[in-house]
């Protein structure tokens, strides 16, 4: 990989030069929703999104394009990054062409031209942006094709897939409501599209959250709010399950409860925690080490997954320094069924009165 290289692969997903950059990370297992973790992680304050991946299993190696929104971070224009304990990530920038003149301007003919006409064209430029709303086709990652059809045709998604990203876009995309509408209703088709048109007949002004809501409706699961909390506080962390895997796990069943409204957004971080700490194996390392962390204080999400990244690398760096390993059982993941016998309304002020 080099600065023309990344530049040409840059062109190839449509992402802007001088706001990209490309990770090289000595790994080929990360998935991408991990590395898209560890990039928030390093840079809080700023936005973007992995426009594409790829893996390379013989040398062990993940070459990742991200692009970013407003800039890229200090922390990223350097040769490299720390992205996870004890691991560094090269990072490469796409070389952006300089422009050319034929013919430079004088410097007499730039006073001819003066300040006050600098000026204002300056005015004109600022105004026109502020007037102007962002443009349709601003480059963005579209959201994967979902019609609702049974079985789900190549090249689309099941509802649980789609639902998921269109999710995470919508909290991600900073545009007026209309083009939110506009860029859910281009990855509809066939049904999924017809219960969108359906609602906007019967109800005006729509929203895109009234588009996802009805989808849900449509082509999600029937579970009351009340089942979901049930199931919620009665998925455990299973026998060599990593802490990060049952945390996918329980944010699953979350956000399936957020989409129903059963939950307001703000008590997410706390139910999260308390779950985590109820739920876990009880002598799970990540979980003890939770638990002495501000003593047992709500933690919120950012800060959560960091910790507990941090503290399964270190325990993978420890066991392969003594050559035993960690979490040696692969787990397999499953939620148990509504009718567990095994109870504790740990949620029942929370559910009282749902339907």
């Amino acid at each position: 990989m080099d600065a023309d290289t990344a530049a040409g692969w840059c062109r190839q997903r449509d992402s802007e030069l001088a706001s990209s950059v490309v990770l090289e990370i000595p790994t080929g297992t990360w998935e991408q929703e991990r590395i898209c973790q560890a990039i928030r992680a390093l840079a809080q304050t700023h936005r973007g999104g992995i426009k594409d991946v790829r893996r390379y299993q013989d040398v062990a190696q993940t070459h990742v394009l991200f692009e970013w929104r407003g800039g890229i971070p200090d922390c990223f224009q350097k040769e490299s990054i720390t992205i996870a304990e004890g691991m560094e990530a090269k990072i490469y920038r796409p070389r952006v062409p300089k422009l050319e003149y034929a013919e430079a301007g004088t410097p007499g003919q730039m006073a001819v031209i003066g300040p006050e006409f600098v000026r204002a064209i300056g005015e004109l430029l600022e105004k026109s942006r502020r007037n102007d709303p962002p443009s349709v086709n601003f480059n963005y990652r579209r959201l994967r094709i979902f019609s609702g059809n049974t079985p789900t045709p190549a090249g689309e998604e099941t509802y649980d897939e789609w639902v998921e990203q269109a999710t995470q876009a919508m909290d991600e995309w900073d545009i007026p409501e209309s083009q939110r509408k506009q860029r859910l209703t281009e990855s509809l088709r066939g049904p999924a599209s017809e219960a969108v048109r359906n609602l906007k007949a019967s109800q005006r002004d729509c929203t895109a959250l009234d588009y996802l809501n009805i989808l849900q409706e449509v082509f999600g699961q029937t579970e009351k709010v009340a089942e979901l909390f049930f199931l919620y506080e009665h998925t455990y962390q299973q026998k060599g399950e990593k802490m990060t895997e049952y945390m996918g796990r329980l944010d699953r069943i979350l956000h399936r409860i957020l989409l129903k409204k059963g939950v307001d957004p703000e008590k997410i971080d706390g139910i999260r925690m308390q779950q985590v700490l109820r739920g876990a194996q009880p002598l799970d390392p990540v979980m003890l080490k939770l638990r002495t962390k501000g003593n047992n204080q709500e933690l919120k999400y950012l800060e959560l997954i960091r910790t507990v990244r941090e503290e399964e690398a270190l325990l993978e760096e420890k066991s392969s320094k003594s050559g035993v390993k960690v979490h040696t059982q692969q787990a397999r993941p499953r939620e148990c069924t509504l009718w567990d016998e095994e109870s504790s309304d740990t949620y029942g002020s929370e559910i009282e009165g749902r339907d």
